[in-house]
């Protein structure tokens, strides 16, 4: 068994709840309950493409030192991987699928491979979490919200669950001091190939036999098109056609919002908000303009720490994980720089 440390990033959420006075830990702790119609496992999965029955659910979860913590999962029923060979005497290493039922078919019970993990740790309305490429802070607001509202009724449907970020102390004293001024999305403008009509593919057949070379279109994508198309219409990007892709060109669209000399308390209300609930947009895309020239870039907005993490054949030893967890956040209330819930 392959043993080793790897280091991980844990990020700190505060949940908010509208509409009630009960912490999410105490939700969590009634909607995972043996009374609960969500105890067994098969029973809170939330399918999210009823096409191919991919789905998520809070896996394994345990009280460690008064925490409640998880290890959220997401698969795909069904789904293969894709195993190469390698062999140094080989002109190519050959590429095969296996299935679940082909590792091990005298098991009784059903296999599938798991896509993704998130884990996290609920205190109160304190959580940890340390997320990955596939399930973020975004997908387990979403799959709580489903689990705590839609699947077990323990959260009220006049209630809404938000995870929100928690600014430095210092980003907190300088939108205090400096009231914020503009708010800046920025993300790449992205390109793929356009897939092409048959006819067309006919036409660059015959030129690729007569030694001519084959055409490429380009055409923009991502969440920068986006934007600039709500901002110049689907005709101007219709008539674009595109030589290279743009993957090197750092092309970059960028969404402000701001205000001329002066803004109504509402205004300034607003481009506050809008400055400390930018919790599902990668900080590297955000930015904030203050009154008099300050500026605060999106990581400022999340508090975040690192931990090294003990993981066996790759997975994560979660009694080494949650014990890091507990003990980051402990001594981040302690050091006053998150609030704790006694009064």
């Amino acid at each position: 068994m392959k043993s080793e440390s790897k280091k991980k990033i844990i990020h700190y959420k505060r949940a908010v709840l509208t509409n009630t006075h009960v912490t999410l830990q105490s939700l969590l702790d009634d909607a995972l309950n043996e009374k609960s119609p969500a105890f067994k496992a098969k029973a809170r999965r939330e399918v999210i493409n009823p096409d191919d029955e991919s789905c998520r659910l809070i896996n394994h979860h345990e009280i460690y030192n008064g925490m409640t913590f998880g290890q959220l999962v997401f698969f795909e029923p069904g789904k293969s991987q894709s195993l190469i060979t390698i062999d140094d005497n080989s002109e190519f290493f050959k590429i095969n699928s296996i299935t679940p039922e082909s590792i091990d078919n005298k098991n009784k019970n059903k296999r599938e491979f798991v896509d993704s993990f998130l884990y996290f740790g609920v205190f109160d309305n304190h959580v940890v979490v340390m997320q990955s490429a596939a399930l973020k802070t975004r997908e387990l607001e979403t799959h709580l919200a489903w689990l705590l509202g839609t699947l077990t009724d323990v959260l009220d449907k006049n209630s809404a669950l938000i995870l929100q970020d928690k600014p430095s102390e210092e980003t907190i004293t300088k939108i205090e001091s400096s009231p914020v001024k503009s708010v800046q999305l920025g993300t790449p403008v992205e390109t793929k190939m356009e897939q092409e009509a048959e006819e067309t593919k006919k036409q660059e057949t015959i030129e690729i036999q007569e030694g001519s070379a084959k055409k490429v279109k380009w055409v923009p994508c991502g969440m920068g098109v986006d934007v600039m198309r709500a901002a110049l219409g689907a005709d101007w990007f219709n008539k674009l056609e595109l030589k290279d892709s743009l993957d090197e060109a750092n092309l970059q669209v960028s969404l402000e919002i701001t205000y001329l000399r002066k803004t109504t308390k509402n205004g300034q209300k607003m481009l506050d908000n809008i400055a400390t609930s930018l919790r599902h947009i990668d900080e590297a895309d955000v930015k904030i303009g203050l009154h008099g020239g300050g500026t605060i870039h999106g990581g400022d907005l999340k508090l975040s720490g690192s931990v090294s993490v003990k993981t066996f054949n790759g997975l994560v030893d979660e009694s080494d994980l949650y014990h890091q967890m507990h003990t980051w956040l402990v001594a981040k209330v302690r050091a006053n720089e998150i609030e704790s819930d006694e009064e």
